[in-house]
C-alpha cells in the first residue's frame, strides 16, 4: 500500500513539473543546464598557456606553433611564424621545421592570410630542414650504422637515409662502389630499392662512364639491384675493348648470354635498343614534365643528379645506349651511323648553338671512320627521312666546318646519280634552321668552287638564300580572311602574339606564301574559302615542302553553319593530318584575344624539338643570304 501511495506521489510531481516547463525549454529564463561562454573560456585558456609557451623562444616555440596550428589558432600562429623568419641558425630553424612537422608546414602555407614574414618563415625552415637531411656527414654516419646488427640503429639509419631523397643515392652508390662488405651492400641495396628508380640510374651510369677501378663495383651492384636495368650494360661490358678483366667477368657471370653469344649478336641486340631508345626520345613531348639525370662526378668515382625534363632524359638514355655500342669497337656502317646520330642529337638538345670547332674536333676524334663527306651526306639523307632534327642539324654542321676546313669536294654539290646531293636537297627542309644552315654552307663551298651556281638544284640553292635575306625581325603567321573588319581583329591578336602577318583571300594566295618561305609559324584561316574546301586547303599545305609541319588553325564565326562546322570538324581531323611529329588541324571559334590559341601553341611547343629561330639567328640569316646574294650578282 505504501508503494502504491508513492508511485502515484511520483507521477503527480512529474505532471507538476511538465506543467510548469522543463528550465530552459519551455520558458524564456536562462538556462542553468550550459553555459555558452565555458568553451570559449577554456579555448582562449589553452591558446594562452601555448603563447606562453611560445615566448620561451627555441623548439618551445616552434612545438606551441604546431599545438596552435592544431586547435585553428591562425592569428596567433602568423604572429609567431613570423618570429622565426628572425632566426639565422640554420640547425635551429631545421629543428623547428621537425618539431612542427611537413604536414602542419604545409597546411600553413596554404592560409591565404598568412603574412610574407611568415612565408619566408617557412620557406627558410623549409631548406633548412632539407639541408639537414641531405648533409653528407648525416648521411655518411648513416651508412656506417647500417654496417652493424643493432636493430633500433638500422632503423634510424634506413629513415635517414630514406628522408635524404637523391642525396642519399649519391651516397650510398660513393660507398658501394668504394668497398662494403656483403651484409653491409646488401642492407645499402635494399635502401636503394626502397628510393625508386635512382639508384639503378646512377649505377648505370658508373657502370659505363665510371674509372676502371669502380666500373666493377657498379657493375656488380647493379647487376642485384635491378637485372633488367642491367642487362644492356652487361652486354657491353662482357664484351667491351677498354672492359677491364674484373668488368668482363662480373658481366660474363650474369644469365644474360647464353652460350654462342659473341660480339655480332651484341651489336644486333644493342643496335635494336638503340633504336627503339632514338624513336622514343622522338615522341616524348617537349613539355615541362619533370625528371632526373645522373652523371658521373669530374673524378668518375661517384655520381651527381641533375633536375631536367623528360625529354631530355630520353635523348639521354638514346646517347648512352649509343655508347654502350662504341665500346664494342669497329661497328657496321648502318650501326654507326646511328650511334653517330643520337649523340648529336643529345648534343644538340643540349645546346642548340653546338658546333663551334672545338665541339667539333671533339666528334670528329671519338668518330674519325663515320665523319667524312660521303658518309655524313648518308647519314643526313636517312635523318631528314626520320625527321630526327637536331641529328641533321648537327650533320649540316659537320659539313659546314668540312667546307669551311677545305676537306669537301664536289660530291656536296652533285648527288652519287647525277642528281641533287643530300645537302642541296636540305635547302627545301620544312624546318627553317636546316635549310638555312644548309644554303648557308652550300654558298661557302660555291664560294671555294670554280663552277659557281652550275649544279643540280642550284635554283633551289638560290631560292633559299633569297628567302634568307628578306627574313623579317618577327616569325611569320599566314591569315586567310577577306572581310576587313574581322581581319584587321585577327591582325591586331597575331601581333600581340610577336607575329608578322602576312594576310591572303584566297587558298591560292596561301600555296604562294608558303611557298615564298620564311620563319612561318602557323596558318589561320575562315571555314568558308571561296576556292577551295577546308580540306583542301589543308592538303595544298601539307603537300609543300615548308608548310608539311605548320599548324593550321581553323575559326568559325556567326556566318559558319553549323552543317559547315560539323563537315570541316570530321575532315580536318583525320588521322591523315596527325602523327607524332606534326602539328594537327585546329577548329576554334573566333579568338577573340590570344588566350583563344593558347592550346594550339602548348602542342606546337610539345612536338618541337628545338627552340625557333631567335631575333638574332634571323638577323644572322638575312646578312648571310643578302651577303650571298651580292656576292653571285
Amino acid at each position: 500500500m505504501r508503494f502504491h501511495v508513492l508511485i502515484i506521489a511520483v507521477s503527480l510531481a512529474s505532471v507538476a513539473f511538465l506543467a510548469a516547463g522543463a528550465p530552459g525549454q519551455f520558458d524564456d529564463g536562462p538556462s542553468e543546464a550550459s553555459d555558452p561562454t565555458e568553451a570559449p573560456a577554456k579555448a582562449d585558456e589553452l591558446v594562452r598557456q601555448l603563447e606562453s609557451t611560445a615566448a620561451r623562444g627555441g623548439i618551445y616555440r616552434a612545438e606551441a606553433i604546431g599545438s596552435l596550428a592544431r586547435i585553428g589558432a591562425w592569428p596567433e600562429v602568423d604572429r609567431w611564424l613570423a618570429k622565426i623568419d628572425g632566426v639565422g641558425d640554420s640547425t635551429q630553424l631545421a629543428q623547428a621545421a621537425d618539431a612542427i612537422g611537413n604536414e602542419l608546414l604545409l597546411r600553413i602555407s596554404l592560409r591565404s592570410d598568412l603574412s610574407d614574414a611568415s612565408r619566408s618563415a617557412i620557406k627558410k625552415m623549409t631548406a633548412a630542414a632539407k639541408a639537414d637531411q641531405q648533409s653528407p656527414e648525416r648521411l655518411r654516419a648513416a651508412i656506417d650504422q647500417l654496417a652493424g646488427d643493432a636493430i633500433d640503429a638500422n632503423l634510424r639509419a634506413n629513415r635517414t637515409l630514406m628522408a635524404g631523397g637523391n642525396a642519399s643515392i649519391e651516397a650510398i652508390v660513393s660507398a658501394i662502389t668504394g668497398g662494403v662488405g656483403a651484409g653491409h651492400r646488401a642492407k645499402l641495396l635494399g635502401v636503394l630499392k626502397a628510393l625508386g628508380d635512382g639508384g639503378a640510374q646512377a649505377l648505370n651510369q658508373l657502370a659505363l662512364y665510371g674509372a676502371p677501378s669502380v666500373r666493377a663495383s657498379a657493375l656488380d651492384a647493379l647487376r642485384v639491384l635491378d637485372p633488367a636495368a642491367a642487362t644492356d650494360t652487361l652486354i657491353s661490358s662482357a664484351l667491351a675493348t677498354d672492359a677491364t678483366a674484373e668488368e668482363a667477368q662480373v658481366a660474363r657471370r650474369s644469365s644474360v648470354f647464353p652460350p654462342g653469344f659473341e660480339k655480332p649478336d651484341a651489336i644486333a641486340v644493342l643496335a635494336d635498343r638503340l633504336n627503339t631508345l632514338r624513336s622514343v626520345a622522338m615522341r616524348t613531348p617537349n613539355d615541362l614534365s619533370p625528371a632526373v639525370l645522373w652523371s658521373v662526378n669530374d673524378d668518375r668515382t661517384g655520381v651527381q643528379f641533375n633536375r631536367s625534363t623528360e625529354v631530355f632524359r630520353r635523348y639521354r638514355e638514346a646517347y648512352d645506349a649509343a655508347q654502350r655500342l662504341r665500346r664494342l669497337g669497329s661497328l657496321p656502317p648502318a650501326v654507326g651511323r646511328s650511334v653517330l646520330a643520337a649523340d648529336l642529337a643529345y648534343r644538340v638538345m643540349v645546346d642548340v648553338n653546338w658546333g663551334d670547332p672545338e665541339q667539333v674536333k671533339q666528334v670528329r676524334q671519338l668518330y674519325r671512320d663515320q665523319v667524312d663527306p660521303a658518309s655524313l651526306l648518308v647519314a643526313l639523307a636517312e635523318l631528314r627521312s626520320q625527321n630526327d632534327i637536331p641529328a641533321s642539324v648537327g650533320i649540316v654542321r659537320l659539313l659546314s666546318d668540312s667546307i669551311a676546313s677545305g676537306n669537301a669536294g664536289s660530291d656536296l654539290l652533285v648527288g652519287r646519280d647525277g642528281g641533287f646531293s643530300e645537302l642541296v636537297d636540305a635547302v627545301r627542309d620544312p624546318q627553317p634552321r636546316i635549310r638555312y644552315e644548309a644554303a648557308d654552307g652550300l654558298w661557302q663551298a660555291v664560294s671555294r668552287s670554280e663552277r659557281g651556281f652550275a649544279f643540280p638544284g642550284a635554283s633551289y640553292v638560290r631560292k633559299t638564300l633569297a628567302e634568307m635575306a628578306s627574313l623579317d625581325s618577327r616569325p611569320l603567321v599566314i591569315l586567310l580572311e577577306t572581310r576587313p573588319v574581322i581581319a584587321l581583329r585577327q591582325e591586331s591578336i597575331l601581333n600581340q602574339m610577336g607575329y608578322v602577318v602576312e594576310r591572303v583571300t584566297s587558298a591560292i594566295e596561301v600555296e604562294r606564301a608558303i611557298e615564298r618561305g620564311g620563319d612561318l609559324r602557323m596558318v589561320v584561316s575562315k571555314i568558308r574559302i571561296a576556292d577551295a574546301a577546308p580540306a583542301e586547303l589543308v592538303d595544298r599545305v601539307r603537300r609543300q615542302p615548308k608548310g608539311k609541319r605548320i599548324p593550321i588553325v581553323f575559326y568559325s564565326d556567326a556566318e559558319t553553319s553549323e552543317k559547315s562546322l560539323r563537315r570541316t570538324e570530321l575532315e580536318t581531323t583525320s588521322n591523315r593530318w596527325i602523327s607524332d611529329d606534326t602539328p594537327a588541324v585546329y577548329l576554334v571559334p573566333l579568338p577573340g584575344s590570344p588566350a583563344a590559341l593558347t592550346d594550339v601553341l602548348f602542342e606546337v611547343e610539345s612536338k618541337r624539338r628545338l627552340p625557333p629561330l631567335s631575333i638574332g639567328e634571323r638577323a644572322r640569316f638575312r646578312m648571310t643570304g643578302a651577303a650571298a646574294l651580292q656576292g653571285d650578282s
